[in-house]
């Protein structure tokens, strides 16, 4: 029954749809009809034991990288209570549910204490009332019980509910009086009544399903339920007793090949079902007094897509494929509920440097004298306070800190090497780790945004080295050879979506364009585009729409747009001309202002960005800095 996967839901302000692989509506099912916006998601990462956050575009849906965070052995499913301040996950290899805390502003995670469950824990659902949470432990043919601590959102275990043989998926009525859980091994959906005080689970009659039912899901009004059955390529129909909630079946629905998650829209209106076998997702009419499906046109999805869920104002959805790690993006048509596929997105710079880490309460500074700086933020003020230097290699040009705020890479310039450091989640301190071999003259150092995969460019050697990121440790290791940039490459960055890395070449006066392999990590050349003279910097700003490079020699900037499907990169009006020497443009998070740091008029640059070109129009006159400044970093939530 060990299946590699990932499953995905979201927070939504502080709403939450947590529609994983099994479909579960227990969490925030009663707040779904709310028309609010979503903030964050999250996957669970079966194969390398970690959760990515993504930050989620309220216009579009659009899905960008936001980090992770580790969890225990082969994560299962990833849920989050109805107010939006604990996630839970089912590790399915050391039989234990992680607890995290929620950062209401970054959609951060912080660990707290994880407790045991039953035998391969598959899911993990919460109540609509956010007091109880339940597992479904697959090789141990029981449900787990626990009650939720309403500060620290602690578990606490009660008495496990027997379940019928390989329990997939508990899901919870909108009412929150019944559960449901679907039996992959006999063909079984489980009916359970809910204890309002203890939260523990009283068994009803089963009833059959399908062949290998994997899912089962509630809608909002609580009157019908559905599974989807992965060995008889069918959704089961259910009408729910609004008394006892026993389920009485209706006429099932053919599916595509190995459905394996089924969702309802908030509305009521349509279900979608991901189906594993073809690729595909089905999508329905529900019948509003029948709870009958009608079939519509099914759309195509990624490889092997295991979950699929929308949300809650309805205008979205999103497929966790299972074999390509990625996510599906759709919006939703309101009046017919067919799908329209967006943009699939990957799951799963530079006293000479300094940068902050993700949670904005460290900040690191590249010496060349062969040290790195270490500063504690004021929350308040955002002054400095330092800590104890560390060492690096020779000459260390720049660092930059992992999406997860728990490593930091410095390219030391002389000795052709990339120091790799631990961060201290509570003082920022540095703790050095085993240096890794780069190209000669590493430049510059970057991390994508899923954490997965490091780029250094190598200025001397012309070339971009590419390493995979071990999670745990924060380790890299290098894959395949370096690859070719043009002359002088001094700066990488990765795009907001991970899709797509961008090289500026000092010597020849150009930036590479390179997709990245989502499985591997490997750079993909894709084309050469022209920039100004002594091309030092790239940035790409955090929707992913805009690029800018900062060129030194004519002191310009020059601005692109991106190619959503390519990463291909236009060139939009003339060159915009900075102060002198400008070498690094940043852009806040807001995506609203950028800055450019000029040194040799030792200046700072300030503009403001049309959202819809990328333009940059100046605001008031340059900002004086100290002697050549050349970096410039911003801290602040994500918008």
């Amino acid at each position: 029954m060990k299946r590699s996967r990932f499953l995905l839901f979201m927070i939504f302000g502080f709403l939450v749809i947590t529609l994983s692989a099994c479909g579960s509506r227990g969490s925030g099912s009663g707040s779904g009809s709310t028309a609010v916006y979503p903030r964050f998601a999250y996957v669970a990462n079966f194969g390398d034991n970690t959760i990515s956050v993504y930050t989620v575009d309220a216009s579009t849906g659009q899905l960008r990288h936001n980090g992770y965070v580790a969890t225990g052995s082969f994560p299962e499913f990833v849920t989050v209570d109805p107010s939006g301040k604990f996630a839970y996950t089912a590790n399915w290899g050391d039989n234990t549910i992680s607890v995290y805390t929620i950062n209401q502003t970054t959609g951060a995670l912080t660990a707290g204490t994880a407790v045991a469950a039953g035998l391969n824990p598959v899911s993990v659902t919460v109540d609509p009332s956010g007091k109880f949470a339940y597992a479904a432990n697959l090789s141990s043919n029981n449900i787990s019980v626990y009650t939720i601590n309403q500060t620290t959102g602690a578990l606490t275990a009660g008495t496990p509910a027997a379940a019928g043989t390989s329990p997939w998926s508990v899901t919870v009525d909108p009412s929150g009086k019944f559960a449901y859980d679907a039996n992959v091994s006999d063909n079984t959906i489980s009916v359970y009544t809910i204890n309002q005080t203890t939260g523990a689970l009283t068994a009803g009659t089963p009833v059959p399903a399908g062949t290998e039912p994997y899912s089962v899901t509630v809608d909002l009004s609580g009157k019908f339920a559905y599974a989807a059955n992965l060995g008889s390529n069918n959704i089961s129909v259910y009408t729910i007793n609004q008394t006892t909630g026993a389920l009485t079946a209706g006429t099932p629905v053919a599916a595509g090949t190995n459905p394996h998650s089924v969702t309802v829209d908030p509305s009521g209106k349509f279900a979608y079902v991901a189906n594993e076998g073809s690729n595909n997702i089905s999508v329905y009419t529900i019948d509003q007094t029948t709870g009958a499906l009608t079939a519509g046109t099914p759309v195509a999805a990624g490889t092997n897509p295991i979950s699929i869920m929308v949300d809650p104002s309805g205008k979205f959805a999103y497929a966790a494929n299972l074999n390509d790690n990625t996510i599906s993006v759709y919006t939703i048509d309101q009046t017919t509920g067919a799908l329209t596929a967006g943009t699939a997105v990957a799951a799963g710079t530079h006293t000479r440097f300094v940068t902050v880490d993700p949670s904005g309460r460290f900040a690191y500074a590249a010496n060349e004298g062969g040290t790195i700086s270490v500063y504690t933020i004021n929350q308040t003020s955002g002054a400095l306070t330092a800590g104890t230097p560390v060492s690096a290699g020779t000459y260390p040009t720049s660092i930059t800190v992992d999406p997860s705020g728990k490593f930091a890479y410095a390219t030391n310039y002389d000795s052709s090497n990339i120091s790799v450091y631990t961060i201290d989640q509570t003082t920022g301190a540095l703790t050095a780790g085993t240096p890794v071999a780069a190209g000669t003259e590493p430049a510059s150092v970057i991390v994508d945004p899923s954490g997965r995969f490091a780029y250094a460019a190598n200025l001397g050697s012309g070339t971009i080295s590419v390493y995979t990121l071990d999670q745990t440790t924060g380790a890299l290791t290098a894959v395949g050879t370096p690859v070719t940039a043009r002359t002088a490459p001094v700066s990488v960055t990765v795009d907001p979506s991970g899709k797509f890395v961008y090289v500026a070449n000092e010597g020849s006066n150009n930036i590479s364009v390179y997709t990245i392999d989502q499985t591997t990590g490997a750079l993909i050349a894709v084309e050469t585009v022209g920039a100004g003279m002594d091309t030092f910097s790239v940035t790409v700003d955090p929707s992913g729409k805009f690029a800018y490079a900062a060129n030194w020699s004519d002191d310009t900037i020059w601005v692109y747009t991106i190619n959503q499907t390519s990463g291909i990169l236009t060139v939009v009006g003339s060159p915009l001309i900075a102060g002198t020497a400008p070498e690094s443009v940043t852009v806040d998070s807001s995506g609203r202002f950028a800055y450019v740091a000029n040194a040799e008029s030792n200046n700072i640059s300030v503009y403001t960005i049309d959202q819809t070109t990328g333009a940059l129009t100046a605001v008031g006159t340059p900002v004086a800095a100290g002697t050549n400044p050349i970096s410039v970093v911003t801290t602040g939530a994500i918008q």
